[in-house]
């Protein structure tokens, strides 16, 4: 079963991730396959970490369900491993996306007839006095902060038109009750 998340930056995203895989024994992250180096806040089997030249081999033999550039990196997730996550009841797989992936995940589900053995949960936050306090946190510039918001604006308005089923999530609460309330919707959960 998989279990997306998703939200604007800062809401907490990276965070719930890591918490929900120290909270609960049968949760995995779904990997990803990336160009970039490592980093400490990396999950273990988060990523698979490969060079460009192999990385444009997999994508040239459509191994690949989606990928993502940013920057110089690139992303990728195989369909294997989205069909091992979709028809595995006994593990969830969480991976972190951005609402375009989701939707063609949803798809993908959807023509293979798992849409039961996924689930996604959007991370929503309005509070503007919130998020100006989150982003000064990480030290984010004034002007940053301000893109970042109206950012936030146009996440949540493409969450509302998707027409993906999300688990809304209110990303003003507190860390612990953000888990809290996640963990009682995956407690919630069946495989279809």
């Amino acid at each position: 079963m998989i279990l997306s998340l998703t939200g604007p930056s800062g809401v907490g995203k990276t965070t719930l991730m890591h918490n929900l895989l120290k909270s609960l024994p049968d949760v995995k992250p779904l990997i990803s396959y990336t160009t970039r180096a490592p980093r400490d806040s990396d999950e273990p089997g988060e990523y698979a970490y490969i060079s460009q030249e192999v990385f444009d081999e997999m994508s040239k033999t459509g191994e690949f369900l989606w990928e993502a550039h940013a920057y110089v990196n690139h992303y990728g997730t195989r369909k294997a491993d989205i069909d091992m996550a979709l028809n595995d009841n006994t593990t969830l797989y969480i991976p972190v996306l951005v609402i375009e992936v989701i939707k063609k995940l949803h798809e993908y589900a959807a023509s293979v007839d798992k849409t039961g053995a996924l689930h996604s949960m959007y991370i929503r936050i309005e509070n503007e006095a919130e998020l100006r306090s989150r982003f000064a946190e990480r030290g984010d510039k004034p002007e940053e902060t301000e893109a970042r918001i109206k950012e936030c604006k146009d996440w949540n308005e493409k969450a509302l038109a998707s027409g993906v089923p999300f688990i809304y999530l209110e990303a003003q609460k507190k860390r612990e009750d953000i888990l809290a309330d996640a963990l009682a919707h995956i407690h919630g959960l069946k495989v279809a």
